[in-house]
């Protein structure tokens, strides 16, 4: 299987993952082949782009990290604010990824406009659980607490009116005040729940502080930070970056990680972003890639220790280890004046769309 973003999806393509609607209502099942109606239909829904099978991706596997019943299970307790069954929601997601034994996160996620807070949500929960995971010294109640701190993270959202979230240009100052409170909305929520740990709910109202005492709602800088806020705010920051939304593009994980790299010790803890960096994939399996010497690839196999350096197979078939090729390296192909300016746009619309989900 393999990733094929909107921009490339055309009739003939055969789903190798279902498609689901916001409620977890089947859309598309998987062996789905598309039309044009049927792919008309995604741009409608909003979706980033799909898996696919084909010859050229053939026998390459991507398991999500949690299953797709659970994640639609938590993804219902957040849009329900259903604190109880997040709750229990956060426990099945721990057990699920220590049975696991892969704490790697190698998969594209489907998801809609419409669904977006919620899934959010909920890989910011899976993603906060790896980076703790990877951190290591955390019990696992203190992992629950993690995964149970990114599904309440944004609760305090769902009482903010749509059209100012998903807002496609430049918020009023009224309305970047009103997205402000979210973080302590959420945390009012919880204020009063003795059962919640003091570490999740002051992650959950601090999670958009940054370290150098810039962020909301009360400027904390980084010495003020627990290990959870810390975690926290990179995994919120990560995913937001990577998807798409009504005011910006999704931006590819490696361009993403780069950008944090660059921003350690100002918006984000160096070591928590470290940890990302060798637990996420940044080229993750099933999509296409440049190499240096102009070809393109597709990633097969990924590892913690050679994150950058993944195992790729090209049209023809020949797979290549970048591990054991040390001649070729994956590009963004920017070998021209127009191509560098282009990067150039790109970097500054990272740094918008950044200043935009500070605000959202």
């Amino acid at each position: 299987m393999r990733y094929v973003g909107l921009e490339e999806i055309i009739p003939g393509m055969k789903l190798s993952q279902p498609l689901r609607d916001v409620d977890g209502r089947m859309l598309l099942g998987e062996g789905c082949i598309l039309n044009e109606s049927y792919v008309g239909k995604l741009q409608d829904f909003g979706f980033d782009g799909i898996y696919i099978e084909d010859e050229w991706s053939k026998g390459v596997e991507i398991a999500p990290v949690i299953s797709p019943k659970l994640k639609n299970k938590a993804m219902d307790s957040v849009r329900a604010m259903d604190v109880d069954a997040c709750i229990e929601c956060a426990k099945s997601i721990v057990d699920a990824i220590l049975s696991n034994g892969n704490i790697s996160l190698d998969m594209a996620d489907l998801r809609s406009y419409d669904n977006y807070t919620y899934a959010h949500s909920v890989n910011v929960g899976v993603i906060a659980c790896i980076i703790g995971m990877g951190k290591g010294g955390f019990t696992e109640k203190d992992m629950e607490g993690l995964v149970l701190a990114g599904l309440l993270h944004d609760l305090g959202k769902l009482q903010i009116p749509n059209e100012i979230l998903n807002k496609n240009g430049r918020l009023t100052p009224e309305e970047f005040a009103l997205i402000k409170e979210h973080p302590k909305l959420s945390y009012e929520l919880l204020s009063d729940r003795w059962e919640i740990s003091v570490f999740v709910k002051t992650a959950v109202k601090y999670h958009h502080e940054n370290v150098d005492g810039s962020g909301y709602p009360d400027g904390l800088k980084g010495d003020m930070h627990t290990d959870f806020i810390k975690i926290l705010h990179v995994a919120d920051v990560y995913d937001a970056l990577i998807s798409k939304r009504p005011y910006k593009k999704p931006f590819s994980p490696h361009e993403v990680v780069e950008y944090m790299m660059g921003n350690c010790g100002t918006l984000f803890d160096k070591e928590m972003v470290d940890i990302l960096l060798k637990y996420v994939s940044l080229y993750p399996k099933g999509t296409e890639v440049n190499l240096s010497d102009g070809r393109i690839a597709l990633v097969i196999e990924n590892s913690a220790e050679h994150n950058l350096r993944p195992i790729v197979r090209l049209k023809s078939g020949e797979e290549i280890d970048l591990c054991k090729t040390l001649s070729l390296t994956i590009t963004d192909a920017r070998d021209n004046d127009e191509e560098i300016l282009k990067a150039e746009k790109e970097r500054e619309e990272m740094i918008e769309a950044s200043k935009q989900i500070g605000k959202k």
